[in-house]
């Protein structure tokens, strides 16, 4: 069995791969063995900048690079071809702006000892490092503002706000970087573009940094973020007419007054369901006129009155309108009489356990209308009824508002009272026994 396994080839190549394998790493770790290798624009790594931006101060040129070489034995150089050494530079001495040389050093791979390479900088060996230039400026972080710019189109029945409507998050953008750089933004610019729009912008957007002259920068300066996002209104119109309602009575229909507005109608922008919601009303009321409280000079020469245009807070008048001019113009030929009324006063609503004295003996009461309609008034016709129903349960006289009703054969169009609920008389409030 022994014999057997003495006699195998595959034994035979195995050791034989393993002495030489063994010869080779003995022959290749000699120190008379040792060959060169170059390692070239390898990147430093600068160390304590945190301490430079304490002193406002950065390193301009980032990416600075320097060769070495290394002599090592043929094992030492391949495991540094896949690890190589890495060189760092301290930045902690540095105290002004300008050119620096400072001092690198060479790290290697754990796995590699420095008694197992020979670093050599320019011809020179050592460990103890060579030297690089570093460009060092004043740091500087400021806010800049954020300005918008609209350059697509809206459709038809839209508008687009203007600038002074752009929305932004964050609200100013933080830049940072060499001073001399940043100190030549004036402002970030953002575009919203699009055709047809009929919705409001709100998305993050790319953006531009603007020079004082109003031109594009392209600057190597840190922005805190990469995008801005973006609130744009695109608002709906409409036109939309004005009015003012006429509530007949006093003698007199909405068919008998003539009203001419300074402004007919105007122009509104808002969202689409605050438009949508008043083009369904179908005007905009500035007034609504009781004609019955009409005093006798509008009658009989007419009169302007002036409304400020009410609208909801969501909805923006493009007219610039502000107040509208109403000339109200009485066709009807009527008149006003007084009637002293003195027998029909009554009072309605008087507490439980509680009589109501009429005080009161005689209210004037004015009717307008008609002059054949006005004939045919007495003072049976009218009536005073005071409500006492919110009176105060305690013996007393009180005065207490009243209402004016009015029997006619015509219609409070035709005949009415003047101020029907404008009235008032005088009570005495007794308990009953």
């Amino acid at each position: 069995m022994g014999k057997k396994i003495l006699d195998s080839k595959i034994l035979y190549v195995v050791l034989s791969v393993l002495i030489s394998l063994s010869v080779w790493i003995w022959l290749t770790s000699r120190d008379e063995n040792r060959e060169r290798q170059p390692f070239n624009n390898l990147p430093v790594t600068f160390e304590e900048v945190d301490i430079l931006e304490d002193r406002s101060l950065m390193i301009v040129n980032q990416n600075v690079t320097a060769s070495i070489a290394v002599r090592a034995t043929p094992l030492v150089l391949a495991t540094l071809s896949n690890d190589p050494p890495r060189l760092t530079a301290n930045v902690a001495n540095i105290t002004t702006e300008g050119v620096h040389v400072v001092n690198y050093r060479v790290v290697l791979p754990a796995s590699v000892r420095e008694t197992d390479v020979e670093i050599i900088y320019g011809g020179s060996g050592g460990l103890s490092g060579s030297t690089v230039k570093v460009e060092v400026a004043r740091f500087l972080q400021r806010d800049v503002p954020i300005r918008g710019e609209f350059k697509g189109s809206v459709a038809q029945g839209y508008l687009a706000g203007d600038a002074e409507d752009f929305m932004f998050s964050p609200g100013v953008l933080t830049i940072s970087g060499q001073a001399e750089l940043v100190n030549q933004v004036s402002y970030a610019k953002v575009v919203v573009d699009g055709e047809e729009l009929t919705e409001n912008v709100e998305k993050g957007l790319p953006f531009q940094l603007i020079g004082a002259s109003g031109d594009p920068l392209d600057l190597n300066v840190s922005c805190a973020v990469d995008e801005i996002y973006t609130v744009f209104p695109i608002r709906a119109t409409a036109e939309i007419p004005l009015e003012v309602k006429l509530i007949e009575g006093g003698g007199l229909r909405a068919s008998d007054v003539a009203v001419e507005l300074s402004a007919p109608s105007i122009m509104v922008a808002g969202t689409k369901e605050a438009v949508a919601a008043l083009v369904n009303e179908g005007a905009v009321t500035l007034a609504a006129i009781d004609l019955a409280t009409l005093d006798d000079e509008y009658v009989r020469n007419g009169g302007q009155l002036t409304y400020q245009i009410p609208l909801p807070d969501e909805l923006e008048n493009l007219s610039g309108v502000s107040e509208v001019k109403a000339d109200i113009t009485v066709k009807k030929r009527v008149e006003t009489r007084t009637f002293e009324v003195t027998t029909r006063i009554s009072a309605l609503g008087a507490p439980e356990g509680w009589r109501a004295d009429i005080i009161t003996q005689a209210v004037q009461v004015k009717v307008r209308g008609t002059e054949a309609l006005l004939d045919e008034l007495t003072e049976e016709s009218i009536q005073v009824v005071a409500d006492l129903r919110n009176i105060n349960q305690a013996a007393g006289q009180y005065t207490v508002p009243a209402s004016v009703r009015l029997y006619s054969t015509g219609t409070v169009g035709e005949v009415g009272v003047l101020n029907p609920n404008g009235c008032t008389i005088v009570v005495s409030l007794v308990r009953e026994e």
